[in-house]
């Protein structure tokens, strides 16, 4: 039995409503807890005691297979995947598995660790030394109205090459018509540069 434990909120099989990778399926694992205090966070699950549980590597890893034997695609999200210790192992057990493994992050809690086929990256704070040419795509989750510290932050991204979406952010179950309307501005005033999300999986009522 492996001495390796990861607190663990959810895992389920579903598509990947959102960015680049919409609509791939994929076995979610959720990790529980984050350094992030975001009020409008859309998964507050991750913060309830009642939802934790501690799995050891080699429970996680047979978990993992039992969720959809036959696919081999691993989504790593949370909470805050960096900020869970040891993920350099479970990623490692991964790839030994020819699993392709993406990770949706704040980039709070640390570096990512190697062999993560795709990373996206929701800044909700300046990321300095984060390593930028690790990033696949860029997602910004935009309310009704504007937030000087998140603008910055789109400015400071869109000199980067990569994709990057704006995205509504849902309100009960919903989104809010200003918050769409903020995206969608945005979006085509760019001219290309920024492109929508719309979370697919929400509109399915699917997790």
């Amino acid at each position: 039995m492996s001495s390796t434990h990861y607190p663990i909120c959810d895992l389920f099989t579903s598509i990947q409503g959102e960015g680049g990778l919409v609509g791939m399926p994929f076995v979610f694992l959720r990790f529980w807890g984050c350094p992030l205090s975001c009020p409008w966070c859309d998964e507050p699950r991750h913060r309830d005691p009642g939802c934790r549980r501690i799995l050891d590597l080699e429970e996680l890893l047979v978990e993992i297979q039992r969720q959809s034997p036959r696919l081999d695609h691993v989504l790593l999200t949370g909470g805050e995947p960096l900020a869970v210790p040891h993920l350099d192992l479970l990623v490692s057990r991964l790839k030994e598995r020819n699993c392709f493994v993406a990770m949706e992050t704040s980039g709070v809690g640390g570096a990512p660790p190697p062999g993560i086929d795709w990373i996206t990256l929701s800044p909700k704070t300046p990321l300095p030394h984060f390593p930028a040419q690790r990033v696949n795509e860029v997602k910004f989750v935009l309310g009704e109205h504007e937030e000087p510290a998140q603008e910055a932050l789109i400015q400071w991204w869109a000199r980067h090459p990569h994709p990057l979406w704006l995205q509504p952010r849902w309100q009960g179950s919903g989104l809010p018509r200003n918050a769409v309307r903020r995206c969608l501005d945005r979006v085509l005033a760019a001219e290309g540069r920024f492109r929508l999300s719309l979370q697919i999986h929400k509109w399915l009522d699917i997790p």
